[in-house]
């Protein structure tokens, strides 16, 4: 199965769909959306129907599309058309003159057709470089800026592994640590403050666990980041239970709010990762991966 047949088909399983519930709606027979999802395009009928099923299969799903084509373009197979043979006629006092002063009418025609077709074949050429060189600086340059984004809102070395709140803790904790510590801590104990920590404790595939410590709340914000639309689903990760799903755009709401403090295990899954900003307790969360889909579970712990 390829990376983006596996994309497709983890957020059609998030969905609950199955293949005859896309097929359905999509009106793509089933052997063909099977195929998709397993890279095996040559059972398509023909490539130019390649990127008009995934991009329905992916707008079915709630994925972006063009978001898909930037991370898995290279898997999808693209037209090739034949170039037309070119001859080069020979040049002038070659052995051919003599045939060429027999029949000049029609060498004259011959000749002319020709150069036609090599400046029509030259001017594609151009065409199709200069769209070439497009599309490499654009690439270039949104993954600078990419680049500038994920090094902007790591805060550390170790950011990649764990990310650190600062924050004064509660009355009541401060005074437990002042009774705790006895005479030996003195009067600098009641001032003292918790580190709020976002551990991250593994990743399989495009799924990471993380520890959240250290704090008396636990409040996400999902919002809208350079795009048009990105979906999203928090559901509670013991008992399935879905908490709040739905997709932030342009058109609004450009943000969700999302109260998890009674909640000890946070599954937050999203469609479209490059544009999507995701904040725990008020600070910029670093997704592990570039990847379009990918899931975060946070084990909160006060």
């Amino acid at each position: 199965m390829s990376e983006l047949g596996q994309a497709l088909k983890e957020a059609r399983e998030q969905k609950e769909l199955s293949l005859d519930d896309l097929q359905e709606r999509t009106k793509i027979q089933k052997r063909y959306l099977k195929a998709i999802e397993d890279g095996d395009y040559k059972q398509l009928p023909g490539t130019f129907y390649i990127r008009a099923f995934i991009k329905s299969y992916a707008e079915t799903v709630g994925l972006d599309f063009s978001a898909l084509i930037q991370q898995y373009g290279s898997e999808i197979p693209t037209l090739h058309h034949d170039q037309p043979e070119i001859r080069t006629l020979p040049p002038s006092g070659a052995k051919p003159a003599q045939t060429a002063r027999t029949s000049r009418s029609g060498s004259g025609e011959g000749r002319g057709g020709s150069v036609r077709l090599s400046s029509f074949i030259n001017r594609a050429l151009v065409v199709v470089i200069v769209l070439i060189i497009l599309m490499v600086a654009y690439l270039l340059i949104t993954g600078v800026m990419s680049n500038k984004g994920n090094n902007g809102t790591a805060g550390s070395p170790n950011s990649g592994s764990s990310v650190s709140f600062s924050g004064s803790s509660s009355s009541s904790d401060s005074s437990a640590a002042s009774s705790d510590s006895g005479s030996t801590a003195g009067s600098s104990s009641s001032s003292s403050s918790v580190q709020q920590t976002l551990k991250k404790d593994s990743t399989q595939g495009t799924t990471s666990t993380y520890t959240l410590t250290g704090t008396q709340k636990f409040d996400v914000v999902v919002a809208l980041k350079n795009g048009p639309k990105a979906w999203f689903e928090a559901s509670d990760a013991k008992s399935g239970k879905v908490i709040k799903q739905g997709v932030v755009s342009t058109a609004g709401p450009k943000s969700v709010h999302i109260n998890a403090a009674n909640v000890q295990s946070l599954k937050l899954s999203f469609g479209a990762v490059p544009y999507t900003q995701l904040k725990i307790n008020g600070q910029n969360f670093t997704f592990p991966s570039g990847n379009t889909v990918q899931n975060i579970v946070i084990n909160y712990s006060k």
